[in-house]
């Protein structure tokens, strides 16, 4: 039997990095750099309380006796040196007090290509203002008082993160009954090199692939893959600039198994030795090797087009390719999404575990038992006293309903967060400016006495419903939000006299169709058709 944790995304940010700023007093120190309430508003994941979250996430790990802890991707908040230091400082921490050991695979946010790239992030000052700290060029040279510049705000390259995170798996270790990477049993960066090529097929890349197997305990074996994809720029062969290649972020699986084809041999191999020598196989990536998004990936894009987790989703082809090396599992972060998600029926069985953030809902990790049975996998909430310390320097809400900041809990605050992101992210970016203007003002009464209308209907028809009795749309949404990313872990947060209305809903939508392709009845009936999918068995058993 083998235990250990899955703890995805921790995006740990640093809040007193040392950035040549005043900062703000914070539990008894001057310095802190805190991020403002809208960016947090705006983001997928809050920031400040990442420096909280994630010793509560390990001193559950601690607690249960685990002492060995994956972590798939997205360390630290952008790459930033500061809160990489502070996140490793963490780790380092726990294993000396508690014997654990951390087992890493880069995510987008940890490490960019070979070359790293700038960032510049906003901090809060005493008086309520904001203040930029930049690491572009351009900042070093600008007289604007209210930004400032320091190196250590970009993302490094590469080139430092296997000595970087060589005593989390990137390197051997002598307590390690085994390692190696795709290219033998060196584990030095200039042995773990290999070539992309662009579009164009002349312009190449050489990069840095920091994926290994280990084997730290007799009979469990961990295959972490680096599955970031900087692809080379037609025409740009400088790839110590940032500008040569392509963001990974939307990459993925897709992009590996064009790029980094060598990887999926390299699986195939692994798997066939871990099932001949009876070892246990626990694989590991940031991204995603199968559909997170239950079922409803054709919705969304009917709906809403490329959005990001769209983009972010491998697609059939793609996951038919994974599953045929024989993994057959695969632990993701990424997506901030709890869940599994199956492979082809036709084909070997592929399950991917999709592990939430400590940062965004639901904020959990994954304690598994490893066993001749299969894998025991129980999500543990994190929630902890004092997650609203920084709350008394955010200000006041400037948003419709009910402020974030009333949370009674921290799975609480970061459940009323997905509202803020509703407003501020997901319609904004995501949502047909049709479909964004029903939505407002509206309510689950003139939801329904849409439905219930024979007619299409039209975001420019001078008599749509308003008005009547129900709960505001944007509840609504917050609750199909945070189903989508949570399953099942939802739950406790969506209260039964809303299920049942939503169960009506979904319902009433799926009773009728409609003539007209692009009326807002037969789009709003996608959108209630996935919530369904999403809501699962949160719904009375006839409209699960």
């Amino acid at each position: 039997m083998h235990r250990f944790a899955v703890l995805a995304d921790p995006h740990y940010h640093a809040l007193f990095p040392g950035y040549p700023v005043a900062g703000v007093p914070f539990q008894g120190r001057a310095g802190a750099c805190l991020r403002p309430r809208q960016d947090s508003a705006e983001s997928t994941r809050i920031f400040n309380e990442s420096a909280l979250a994630l010793p509560v996430a390990l001193d559950a790990c601690a607690a249960a006796g685990i002492r060995t802890v994956l972590i798939p991707g997205d360390l630290t908040d952008d790459g930033q040196a500061p809160s990489m230091q502070a996140a490793l400082a963490v780790l380092q921490d726990y294993r000396v007090r508690h014997g654990m050991r951390f087992f890493l695979t880069p995510g987008n946010h940890d490490v960019y290509g070979m070359s790293g790239r700038p960032h510049a992030k906003a901090f809060l000052t005493a008086t309520g203002g904001r203040v930029t700290v930049s690491s572009h060029p351009e900042a070093q040279a600008s007289a604007d008082a209210s930004t400032v510049y320091d190196p250590r705000m970009g993302c490094q390259g590469y080139q430092g993160l296997i000595p970087l995170w060589g005593d989390h798996g990137l390197m051997r270790d002598p307590r390690d009954l085994h390692w190696e990477s795709p290219f033998g049993p060196e584990d030095a960066a200039e042995t773990r090199v290999f070539t992309m090529t662009a579009p164009d097929g002349l312009t190449t890349h050489r990069q840095i692939d920091t994926s290994y197997l280990v084997e730290p305990e007799p009979g469990l074996w961990l295959l972490s893959i680096d599955a970031n994809v900087f692809a080379p720029r037609s025409g740009r062969p400088d790839n110590t600039d940032p500008q040569a290649f392509e963001d990974s972020t939307n990459a993925g699986w897709n992009a590996l198994i064009q790029h980094k084809p060598f990887l999926l041999d390299w699986m195939a191999d692994v798997a066939r030795r871990a099932k001949a020598a009876g070892k246990t196989l626990i694989c590991f990536s940031h991204y995603p090797v199968a559909d997170v998004l239950q079922g409803t990936l054709a919705g969304e894009r009917a709906l809403f087009g490329a959005t990001a987790s769209a983009q972010r989703n491998p697609t059939p082809a793609t996951t038919a390719r994974i599953a045929a090396t024989g993994i057959g599992t695969h632990f993701s972060g990424h997506l901030h999404f709890s869940g599994q998600a199956q492979g082809p029926a036709d084909g070997p069985a592929l399950t991917n575990i999709a592990v939430p953030s400590p940062v965004a809902f639901p904020p959990a990790s994954l304690h598994v038992v490893a066993d001749a049975s299969g894998l025991q996998i129980t999500p543990q909430m994190i929630d902890f006293s004092g997650f609203d310390a920084v709350f008394p320097l955010y200000g006041l809400a400037a948003t419709e309903g009910p402020d974030w900041l009333a949370a009674r809990s921290y799975p609480e605050f970061l459940y009323f967060h997905i509202r803020e992101l509703v407003q501020h992210r997901f319609l904004p970016r995501d949502w047909p400016q049709d479909l964004r203007s029903f939505v407002q003002g509206r309510s689950t009464g003139d939801l329904q006495a849409l439905a219930l209308r024979d007619k299409p209907a039209f975001a420019t028809d001078p008599d749509l419903p308003l008005g009547a009795p129900g709960f505001s749309l944007l509840d609504l949404l917050t609750d199909w939000y945070a189903a989508r990313s949570a399953g099942a872990l939802a739950g406790a947060f969506i209260p039964p006299d809303r299920r049942a209305v939503y169960a009506s809903l979904i319902a009433d939508f799926a009773a009728r169709t409609w003539p007209e392709p692009e009326c807002l009845q037969t789009r709003l009936g996608i959108l209630m058709e996935m919530f369904g999918k999403n809501l699962g068995a949160l719904l009375p058993a006839e409209q699960g």
